[in-house]
């Protein structure tokens, strides 16, 4: 019988020798790969403890290649630093990094990534990074005391040098900053999401005007963020957080400030009195902001922010806390920032202030509420090609005292006057006085028993020293109680004295007099540098009122 597989057999072993050498080439390869992967994964980590001088050590899990593709994976990337090393080398002299990163991640991917410019000409270049729920730990081991910056490329080494990356993606990721090796967390990004593209780490995407941070665009959004503030007595946070350079806008919402002790405990830990500050807004927005030019020249220049609905609360403790120290003008404040900064516009729409304080021997705190606070602050800057006496920082402000009286204040600030110069001027609606008597009576001592003011315009000049101006009222029916610092007493019988001599000698019970014309008074203050520049406003405003009325000195404080 004629045997098919026998004419058959040269032609099946031709195939199976085929079929056995593919295999075997295809054995060879993976097991090359799969070593080849292990040497790779251990080169990159020596290589980062050797070049850390042992201050890093890097791990990585689940390394996996892809040669051909040029797709590096791992399941999981850590990066410890070691802080005693650290100390150790910095003792020594040597040159350490002045901030330590720590870093976790879920699965890393790096896609199109050239193998053989990494590992022999050390220079990376990827299409595609990215990294899933990566934790950051940020560690500042020492304050920075350089007074001049390089640019990140000129001191970029190793594989940093030339990196290129396509697109960065970093989902569900964390970021948390402190100072040295505390437990503490000055700061804090959670649940944030990061993309980048094009980024390029040389000289010509640094100096490219449509780049910022070497990259054609980030873009990051994040759920909640929070920052100790200088003092590390208040928090800032929010609920939402983007940022987007190539668009120029930065959204914040659900603003807080919060303070971390009660006022005693705050006033105890400055050593004076203070003021205990709580704030809030729904959104925080800058738009214009331009990314390219801070990430050039370190000048920050922003076109608009909006602050949305803001509410502040403050309250000061003056009987049981002493002012101390000097404070500062905003001329001072904005020279003492070292970034030159330009901000075209501010606008704050709806704003509410309340402010309360206790006074030596009173029994219960004064306060006075601004209501639906507007206002438009242009031309802030501390640039001298920017501001100057005749172009100033202007603020725009209208408001309702108490929610009944409205208020006009236009307040133009040269910011970088040496000697302070400003002015404020403004108009005052139709009220009753009275109004007033939540703040003056806690604090002052008097109650104004009626009065009913139809107008007012006032304007002062104000320095360092001093300030001198004039304001105009016009009033009638005004009387006026002066009251005994003990609350549980009634006036004595020569308060009660005064008050009628008062009403009857000093107070002007309107404003004109009959027959005559009004009265312009006079606002004269010398400032007290304990207090803060309100207070300074509020006294020239106060100032302007009791020479207007004939007050001048008749109330204790």
């Amino acid at each position: 019988m004629y045997d098919i597989r026998t004419e058959k057999s040269p032609k099946v072993n031709k195939w199976l020798k085929v079929a056995a050498w593919v295999t075997g080439a295809a054995l060879i390869l993976f097991v090359g790969l799969f070593f080849f992967t292990i040497w790779l994964e251990q080169k990159v980590e020596r290589m980062v403890t050797e070049q850390s001088k042992g201050v890093y050590k890097l791990q990585l899990h689940g390394l996996k290649l892809s040669p051909f593709l040029g797709n590096l994976a791992a399941d999981s990337v850590l990066l410890q630093p070691d802080y005693t090393k650290w100390k150790e080398l910095s003792q020594q002299g040597q040159e350490v990094p002045r901030v330590l990163l720590d870093l976790r991640t879920g699965p890393v991917y790096l896609r199109d990534l050239s193998h053989i410019k990494a590992l022999f000409e050390r220079q990376v270049q990827l299409a595609e990074l990215e990294v899933q729920k990566p934790v950051l730990l940020l560690s500042v081991m020492r304050p920075d005391t350089t007074t001049s910056h390089l640019a990140l490329h000129e001191t970029a080494k190793g594989f940093l040098k030339g990196l290129a990356i396509g697109n960065i993606k970093v989902q569900q990721a964390s970021m948390f900053y402190r100072r040295g090796a505390t437990t503490d967390t000055l700061s804090s990004v959670r649940d944030f999401q990061l993309a980048v593209d094009d980024f390029r780490l040389d000289s010509a995407s640094f100096a490219a005007k449509d780049r910022a941070y070497y990259a054609r665009r980030h873009k990051l959004t994040a759920a909640n963020s929070h920052l100790l503030l200088s003092d590390e007595l208040y928090k800032l946070s929010t609920d939402s957080l983007h940022i987007d350079t190539q668009s120029g806008e930065v959204g914040l919402q659900q603003v807080k400030i919060t303070p971390l002790a009660e006022p005693a405990a705050m006033a105890r830990a400055k050593g004076e009195a203070v003021t205990h500050q709580e704030a809030a807004a729904e959104l925080l927005t800058l738009r214009g902001v331009d990314f390219g030019e801070h990430s050039r020249t370190n000048k920050v220049h922003i076109k608009h922010a909006l602050l949305q609905t803001p509410t502040l609360t403050a309250f000061k403790d003056k009987q049981n806390f002493r002012d101390k120290g000097t404070k500062k003008l905003p001329h001072e404040m904005a020279q003492s920032i070292k970034t030159p900064f330009r901000i075209d516009s501010i606008e704050v729409r709806s704003g509410y202030i309340r402010y309360a304080e206790l006074v030596p021997e009173a029994e219960e705190r004064g306060h006075i509420a601004f209501h639906h606070i507007n206002a438009l602050i242009t031309n802030l800057s501390n640039m001298p090609e920017q501001v100057t006496i005749k172009e100033p920082a202007v603020i725009q402000a209208k408001t309702r005292v108490m929610d009944r009286a409205d208020l006009d204040v236009t307040i133009r600030l040269p910011l970088l006057h040496d000697a302070g110069y400003h002015t404020i001027e403004g108009t005052i609606g139709e009220t009753n006085l009275q109004l007033l008597n939540p703040i003056l009576i806690p604090t002052s001592f008097v109650k104004l028993e009626s009065g009913q003011v139809r107008s007012g315009n006032f304007r002062a000049e104000l320095s360092q020293a001093a300030a001198n101006g004039s304001m105009t009222l016009i009033y009638n029916n005004l009387k006026v109680e002066l009251l005994s610092k003990d609350a549980d007493k009634d006036q004595s019988f020569g308060k009660k004295v005064l008050s009628k001599l008062a009403n009857k000698v000093a107070i002007k019970e309107s404003n004109p007099s009959k027959g005559e014309e009004p009265r312009v008074g006079e606002i004269s203050v010398s400032r007290d540098p304990q207090k803060s520049v309100f207070n300074y406003w509020k006294e020239c405003l106060s100032s302007g009122f009791l020479s207007s009325m004939g007050l001048d000195g008749m109330a204790e404080k």
